[in-house]
């Protein structure tokens, strides 16, 4: 700013009275403003620019009279500059200490709301609590296993006020979508590898995201909590929760869910017995099923359309007799397959469970390239 002033005096764009009253203006202002290094760094350049280029000229003033009260004025400025700037510094740092106080409250305000909701979720569950969710899930009719599963999911998810809750079946290595409320990302068949948090369910009952986080061993999706329904040597399936409010989430959740889990395996093995039963009863010498079997797992596989979206195919093929034992073997323990023998030709109805019609297609094309079948 001087070697401006300076420059401008120097093509006579500004006479020297008016330059020397800019120079110690911004001299004033710069001590004022940025304090004593400043007011130093400001004087120095002044006085080498007032020696220089004025103390020949007549200005009609005493350039040492003038150069005394921009020094002294200068310093006083200056001073009182520095005054304040270390308040404005005491102040900025005062206020940073009051954010990082208030950040801190904030954060022991959510811990304690945490520890509240929790221990409110504790006296609920001890108390009347788990006793209503275990009277509301033993009042579903024992009739199918695939039914009893998919309202149970249906009433945890709503007592537990879960966003999502998927359940899946166990299947060696795979995991099959059986019933589930909320969206979901996870696909309808996948291996168990393919998720920490859901492998380390099933090797110790329970995984969650903030345990697979801390060990930083995740590279995909990883649902928010997986809950064994069993233990791995006999496990049923998984409770699997994709998405939680993270203020939602607690151990104790986990916990009592675990309870659920596990009231809920026991009560799959009587239900896996009464369905012994009815595979003695309803189930055909060559793997099909008898008439009033198949309706029956059809109605419960619309009513799992209609609630939760979960989709199923219905097949119907028609082939030579010769064909028949080899077909039936093509398809998967789940699906229900109904036949009528006529002549030399049998007509076979299949439900395809958690199917859509890609991979109906799919199974059909299969089945062409092995056998001559025709679609009824």
């Amino acid at each position: 700013m001087f070697s401006a002033i300076i420059l401008l005096d120097a093509f006579s764009v500004l006479n020297s009275l008016t330059s020397i009253i800019f120079l110690i203006t911004f001299l004033f202002i710069w001590s004022a403003r940025y304090g004593l290094l400043s007011f130093l760094f400001s004087i120095i350049f002044f006085e080498i620019a007032f020696i220089t280029l004025y103390t020949s000229k007549e200005l009609g003033l005493d350039p040492w009279i003038l150069s005394s009260y921009a020094i002294v004025v200068g310093l006083i400025l200056g001073i009182v500059g520095e005054i304040l700037n270390k308040k404005i510094r005491t102040l900025e740092n005062d206020k940073k200490k009051l954010e990082l106080e208030n950040k801190e409250l904030l954060e022991n305000v959510n811990k304690l709301q945490s520890i509240i909701n929790q221990l409110q979720l504790r006296v609920f569950f001890e108390g009347e609590g788990m006793i209503t969710l275990l009277e509301r899930l033993k009042e579903l009719e024992v009739l199918d296993l695939d039914e009893i599963l998919t309202r149970s999911v249906e009433i945890i998810a709503d007592f537990f006020q879960l966003p999502n809750l998927q359940l899946y079946r166990v299947d060696k290595n795979f995991l099959r979508f059986v019933a589930g409320v909320g969206e979901r990302r996870l696909q309808n068949s996948f291996i168990v590898d393919t998720s920490k948090v859901i492998s380390k369910a099933i090797e110790k009952g329970y995984g969650t995201l903030p345990e697979v986080i801390l060990e930083g061993d995740f590279s995909s999706f990883e649902p928010w909590f997986c809950i064994a329904i069993g233990k791995k040597d006999d496990l049923a399936g998984v409770l699997i929760v994709e998405d939680i409010p993270p203020e939602n989430f607690s151990e104790t959740l986990v916990q009592y869910i675990s309870a659920v889990a596990s009231w809920l395996h026991a009560n799959i093995k009587v239900i896996a017995e009464q369905d012994a039963l009815l595979t003695e009863r309803f189930k055909e010498p060559d793997g099909t099923w008898k008439e009033e079997y198949y309706l029956r797992k059809k109605a419960i596989f619309e009513k799992r359309k209609e609630r939760f979206g979960i989709e199923f195919m219905e097949l119907c093929l028609k082939y030579k007799l010769k064909y028949h034992e080899l077909i039936i073997k093509e398809f998967r323990n789940s699906d229900i397959l109904h036949s009528k023998r006529n002549g030399e030709f049998v007509t076979t109805k299949v439900l395809l469970p958690v199917c859509d019609e890609v991979g109906k297609q799919k199974v059909v094309e299969r089945l062409a390239q092995k056998y001559e079948i025709s679609i009824c």
